[in-house]
């Protein structure tokens, strides 16, 4: 009997990698935005949009990403530079670029109320100094193609959307930099089943930093960042809070026209999830748990049984551990050198089992998150954003009083 378990475990793990991993390479190939909007005809008048950049110490990066949100074809735009309280040159940045492009304004934030996350807080201003019909959210980092809004807003009208979300191309970096950044995307996208957003169904949901493009009715129907006030994982709630609000969303992918570097090498991708990799599971010990026995059934299983098993019971875990490398390959060929990859699959998912362990302890022990200089206590961070009622933040290094 447990011999006919074993033998049917391996297929089920092997049909787990073939449906699922034709649904996910399925959806890259036909998600690319340029293609799908290519056929849609331009609005009968386009809409304003407003594109809010938030921005806290990006003076390496903040100038080439509002550069090439000024030169935009796109014939009635603003740009909101918001200098969230940087310690570095990224205001001046900001100021001089302002001076330069009409269609650039810089705002400053000296200080951060309380209830507030930075980066929420500073969208929420952001947004509330913006005029346009249609606002964009996105990154201080990430550098845009001359026709992305072009393309976008055709799309979002021609499809009736209030909410359209673009994953961007990465910029390259290290090989295992790549790898563990490409295998993050797979599991967001696949976690979120996120070719499944424009379903009625209000638990599938989308939302991604670098490009959130939103219909001001949809956002301010939702409170705006009133209601994500103290959201680490700001953009994916933004998604949810649209989604469960009635309003239409999609997703789809931009990686030839939208580029960041996100987190540089491994370390950096580790020590960057360290606040939201937690926050994304909703701060949930089962659900944490659940996702290891995930990762473990469907990822490392299949290599001890091909190293344990002989004859008929292997050959389902052999078909799982191709099928999987295929997925993640094929997956990863769409970006540089994505076949070279491959190999990398075990590595990159202990790192993310890692990385997500990590953010879990560090907060349990932390009773908080620290971002951006500033203590988080969970007691704030799980409040409920509509009963007006705030536990005070902290300083780094100030006294928890516990």
């Amino acid at each position: 009997m447990a011999g006919w378990i074993i033998f049917a475990f391996g297929w089920l793990v092997a049909a787990f990698w073939a449906g699922g991993g034709c649904r996910i390479l399925r959806f890259v190939r036909d998600g690319m935005l340029a293609e799908r909007a290519g056929s849609m005809p331009d609005p009968k008048e386009w809409p304003k949009v407003s594109v809010v950049v938030p921005a806290r110490d990006e003076a390496e990066r903040i100038e080439e990403a509002l550069r090439s949100l000024a030169r935009l074809d796109y014939p009635d735009l603003e740009v909101i530079a918001v200098d969230d309280r940087s310690g570095d040159g990224t205001g001046a940045i900001m100021d001089r670029i302002a001076a330069e492009e009409p269609r650039v304004e810089a705002m400053h934030i000296t200080s951060l109320p309380e209830g507030w996350l930075g980066k929420c807080h500073a969208m929420h201003r952001g947004a509330r100094r913006a005029t346009g019909e249609i606002l964009l959210f996105t990154d201080g980092d990430v550098v845009f193609s001359p026709d992305i809004l072009r393309l976008a807003v055709r799309y979002l009208y021609g499809r009736r959307l209030d909410h359209l979300a673009l994953m961007p191309g990465m910029i390259p970096g290290g090989y295992w930099e790549d790898a563990f950044k490409i295998y993050f995307a797979m599991v967001f996208l696949w976690g979120l089943k996120a070719w499944a957003a424009d379903s009625p169904s209000k638990d599938l949901y989308v939302g991604i930093g670098a490009f959130n493009l939103v219909r001001r009715s949809a956002y301010e129907g939702i409170g705006g960042h009133e209601t994500l006030r103290l959201e680490v994982a700001d953009d994916l709630m933004l998604g949810k809070r649209i989604k469960q609000a009635g309003s239409r969303q999609e997703a789809l992918f931009a990686t030839s026209h939208l580029r960041l570097r996100w987190l540089e090498g491994v370390r950096g991708i580790v020590r960057g999830l360290e606040k939201n990799g937690f926050a994304a599971i909703g701060y949930s010990l089962p659900f944490l748990f659940l996702v290891t026995a995930i990762v473990v059934c469907f990822y490392v299983v299949p290599y001890v049984a091909i190293l344990c098993l002989r004859d008929a019971q292997v050959v389902g875990y052999v078909a799982s551990v191709l099928l999987m490398h295929g997925t993640y390959g094929h997956f990863a060929s769409y970006h540089r050198n994505g076949w070279l990859m491959a190999p990398a699959l075990p590595v990159t998912a202990f790192l993310y089992l890692f990385t997500i362990w990590r953010s879990a302890v560090l907060t349990l022990r932390r009773k908080g998150v620290v971002w951006r200089d500033t203590f988080y206590p969970l007691e704030v961070l799980k409040a409920d954003p509509r009963n007006g009622e705030w536990p005070r933040k902290r300083r780094c290094g100030e006294s928890r009083g516990r």
